[in-house]
């Protein structure tokens, strides 16, 4: 029996193994109604491949996924447009305003974490969009230089969200092996063989009637070396949006999540309510924990324990807040800009500098010091564990001498 037992447990762990080596790309490309649910035809990412396909085929991830190991070249964000759609498998048709989430499996990342060193929630999803997309655009065309307000880098697309990998409910089909923990949890909760992981976002207002929007999903989940140094590894999927004008009178309205939404057929409200959640680039080693459902007032720079500075800067109405916490380690700092006063949700600008000697994955060639000013942001304080490196260590310990 207990040879049995080890066999089981060693079948579990190589299977764990694969299922990790898959990676993850967008599988499906749905449109969010004003109540939170799911609504019409499943659209599908660039060059979309079936995980079962029609035999003699084979699947093969390899195939799916879009993987990039150096940034020094400046690979294409997307694969070629040429032949995108030739499978006969559905754009997502939506309108400007429209809130969209790109669905994809976890593959083991989420659930089982410990297997290779990488940060925390699994990194960061930024999700990009442009209204003229080239297969010359590159990943350091886009990657922390699309900002918010469409002015960053060359101002040819804007940054739509950044939420974390681990969309905080999602697992994968593990066929009831309860010993993997963080599956049991959520397959307890939820009680479905597995739940689709999702980035929610919402379409620009300004957006033409007709046209083909690109959205552009970048995952950025680097091997963590040490405490200041990690490798380049992004994966990234593109789908194209066919635009067509508004049905509402022309106007964008309010979503109004309902409580009564299915899990696994609607977004995530906390998502949605906040598109801009990851700010910063992490390790964790404790259970995901869900995200916040909404962004303090005042931009969200509130007083906190954790606090060690309440200084803030203003410049014509607009207030710079530097947001990372106290705890284990970081390799990213982000900036997010709101407007004095105003209760409105963050607007990420372009990820600073990483520390000194570290060599971030997103951000190449470039080190400085940490922050000498760290003012919290409590609803991503607790999710965002970092530590405090540069001058801001050096002056932490010249006062306690």
């Amino acid at each position: 029996m207990a040879l049995k037992n080890i066999l089981l447990q060693s079948l579990a762990i190589l299977a764990a193994c694969r299922a990790v080596n898959a990676h993850s790309w967008v599988e499906e490309v749905r449109k969010i109604d004003l109540s939170g649910a799911f609504e019409g035809q499943v659209g599908y990412p660039m060059h979309y491949v079936n995980r079962t396909p029609t035999p003699p085929n084979v699947f093969n991830d390899h195939l799916a996924q879009n993987q990039i190991l150096d940034l020094k070249p400046n690979p294409a964000v997307c694969k070629p447009k040429n032949g995108a759609y030739a499978n006969n498998v559905n754009r997502l048709t939506a309108s400007a305003g429209d809130y969209v989430a790109l669905m994809y499996q976890e593959n083991g990342h989420v659930t089982q974490p410990f297997i290779t060193p990488r940060p925390y929630r699994d990194g960061l999803v930024s999700i990009y969009g442009t209204m003229h997309h080239e297969d010359s655009d590159g990943i350091n065309d886009v990657l922390n230089s699309w900002t918010a307000d469409g002015k960053g880098g060359n101002g040819k697309g804007k940054l739509l969200a950044t939420h974390y990998y681990d969309d905080g409910q999602c697992y994968q089909n593990a066929g009831k092996n309860f010993g993997i923990k963080i599956y049991a949890e959520r397959y307890q909760k939820y009680g479905l063989p597995e739940l689709y992981c999702q980035s929610d976002l919402q379409l620009p207002e300004d957006l033409p009637e007709t046209g083909t929007y690109t959205l552009m999903w970048v995952w950025d989940w680097p091997l963590i070396l040490s405490d200041t140094q990690n490798t380049t590894e992004i994966y990234t999927s593109c789908a194209e949006i066919t635009l067509e004008p508004r049905k509402s009178n022309n106007t964008v309205q309010a979503m109004d999540f309902s409580k009564s939404n299915s899990v696994n057929s609607a977004g995530i409200s906390s998502q949605l309510l906040n598109m801009y959640e990851a700010t910063g680039l992490g390790i964790g080693t404790n259970a995901p924990a869900a995200a916040p459902t909404s962004m303090p007032a005042q931009g969200g720079a509130t007083s906190s324990e954790e606090s060690t500075s309440t200084s803030k800067k203003h410049h014509h109405g607009i207030k710079t807040v530097t947001v990372t916490a106290e705890a284990e380690t970081t390799t990213q700092w982000k900036t997010i800009t709101v407007p004095a006063g105003n209760a409105q949700q963050p607007q990420p600008t372009q990820s600073s500098s990483t520390p000194a000697q570290a060599t971030s994955s997103s951000a190449p060639g470039s080190s400085a010091a940490a922050p000498a000013s760290i003012v919290p942001v409590t609803t991503v304080s607790k999710f965002l564990k970092a530590r405090v490196t540069g001058q801001a260590r050096r002056e932490s310990n010249n006062s306690q001498d």
